[in-house]
């Protein structure tokens, strides 16, 4: 039987395109394979840092807000990937999502 890690890297090589696997950190990688419960269209070219994947608002969540959000004002200071406001443009004509960590930029 593999070791949890070991399972991990053999389906990481297996199933997916990427080129250097081991330099995934083990924080990343464990949101990495979470991917697609993050976000339903991951593969419409979604880029995030390594702080991106275990800070971005899960897609099912997201939805949940801007449906409870719906008529009000709503200032996304943290806005980081946009999780949240992607589903607030969804929900909305009109979004300003504003990043306070200009790091992550």
């Amino acid at each position: 039987m593999l070791r949890p890690r070991r399972r991990i890297m053999k389906k990481l090589r297996r199933n997916h395109n990427l080129a250097n696997v081991e330099e995934i950190s083990p924080v990343a990688r464990k949101y990495w394979l979470q991917r697609y419960s993050l976000f339903s269209l991951y593969n419409k070219g979604i880029q995030m840092d390594e702080e991106g994947w275990f800070s971005v608002t899960p897609e099912a969540i997201a939805i949940r807000q801007a449906r409870r959000c719906a008529d009000k004002v709503v200032i996304d200071g943290f806005t980081v990937v946009g999780g949240n406001a992607i589903q607030f443009a969804r929900m909305w004509y009109s979004v300003t999502p504003e990043e306070f960590f200009f790091k992550s930029i």
